[in-house]
């Protein structure tokens, strides 16, 4: 297998660098700090080179690129983003609009995927995932949710928590939402699981907001349901059949999320590099001093081999859905997995490491590794999976159902 980038996916990461460099990343930091989020200059200049057009069809306004290439895509886009602003802001919003929109054009109705596709590849809609609630998050089996079918709709009722975007879809509108796991039947267990597009602006919906310690210009909240009717044209899959379409979306959303955390830690060893060259202790640069650059390259090590990892992932997961059965769900499961357990702490170990070498100035805001360390985790804490879930996962995937930590 040839690891390398196509032509055509080189030229675009190239070419997406080279604009974020020059206006994300001198902005970042205003990001960070923002209440008002990502500014809309900045969405409009990355729609306009295709970043949200991705996971998307070209007849619905994405690129015209091959299916099977679109995860691939989508990893180099993260990746390149979360370079520039390693508060993860502006990437956790992308990725989330991204990943999920590839659930909609995956599973979604003709009428759902007109209405939102085009308007994210815009760069004008919001698209997040919506599953954790006050008493549930890694324990899907503990949703309480419940979106009773009635006439043409789905009736919801329940609430829903730390979840991205509340702010983002009251910018943009309808049709913004989330993709949202509910119970259409009660008494079925898995069984009576959907997953349910709900765009945020339908009666009966109402949110409210967290402070997070990081990622600021991305919003976090929570969702409460009462009689809220969805139409039933925004069923994701079917009926039923919502936690297993819900995997597999969770599965998308992780390679991306480790792009995320990749790209930040590649820059925040980059800076590192930089710093510990000119800094110059007792007569020399502390590059000169083995417990720095030995760690460093620990680091660096680390982050090779999950980088292949990745670029691995991604490929099994567009090519499994242009070849299904290619790869058994175990099996794509696995790595991914591994790629969402490892890169969020590699990722705040080298942005820590590099503060470390700054010394003081590396506990001042005059550098981005400490928004990055903030930013990055949550994804440790349990966005798209906890470390632990993922390690889980892993066990019962590689082992065997005796080794189920999630059954009984």
């Amino acid at each position: 297998m040839d690891f390398r980038f196509t032509p055509e996916q080189d030229l675009y990461r190239q070419s997406i660098r080279q604009w974020l460099e020059a206006n994300l990343e001198p902005r970042a930091r205003g990001i960070d700090e923002a209440e008002d989020g990502i500014p809309t200059d900045i969405t409009e200049g990355m729609a306009s080179l295709g970043m949200f057009g991705v996971t998307i069809p070209e007849r619905l306004g994405g690129l015209d690129i091959p299916d099977e290439e679109r995860m691939v895509y989508a990893m180099i886009t993260i990746h390149e983003i979360a370079r520039a602003d390693m508060s993860m802001s502006t990437p956790v919003y992308t990725l989330l609009t991204i990943g999920w929109a590839y659930i909609i054009n995956k599973y979604g109705t003709e009428q759902l995927k007109e209405l939102v596709l085009p308007k994210v590849a815009e760069g004008r809609c919001f698209c997040g995932i919506n599953t954790t609630e006050p008493g549930g998050g890694s324990d899907l089996a503990n949703i309480t949710t419940i979106s009773l079918p009635e006439g043409d709709n789905y009736v919801f009722n329940g609430e829903k928590a730390y979840i991205s975007g509340p702010k983002e879809c009251a910018k943009w509108g309808y049709p913004s939402g989330h993709c949202t796991l509910s119970r259409t039947d009660p008494e079925a267990g898995y069984q009576g699981f959907s997953f349910i597009y709900v765009p945020r602006d339908i009666p009966g919906i109402s949110d409210h907001l967290y402070k997070d310690m990081g990622r600021m210009g991305l919003s976090t909240g929570g969702f409460i349901y009462k009689d809220a009717k969805v139409p039933k044209w925004c069923l994701l899959g079917e009926e039923g059949k919502g936690f297993y379409v819900n995997m597999d979306g969770f599965n998308a959303a992780r390679i991306i999320v480790a792009a995320a955390c990749l790209g930040g830690a590649e820059k925040a060893l980059e800076i590192s590099r930089d710093y510990c060259k000119q800094r110059v202790l007792f007569g020399k640069p502390i590059s000169k001093n083995q417990g720095i650059s030995f760690e460093m390259t620990n680091d660096w090590m680390q982050l090779d081999m999950l980088r292949l990892n990745l670029t691995r992932a991604a490929w099994m997961y567009g090519y499994n859905d242009a070849n299904p059965g290619t790869f058994s769900r175990g099996e794509l499961n696995k790595v991914v997995a591994t790629c969402k357990c490892l890169s969020p702490t590699l990722g705040h170990d080298i942005a820590r490491h590099g503060m470390i070498y700054h010394g003081g100035f590396g506990y001042t805001k005059d550098t981005p590794l400490e928004m990055m360390l903030r930013g990055i985790m949550s994804y440790e804490v349990g966005a798209e999976g906890g470390l632990n879930i993922m390690r889980g996962i892993i066990c019962r995937d590689e082992f065997g159902d005796e080794f189920n930590s999630f059954k009984d």
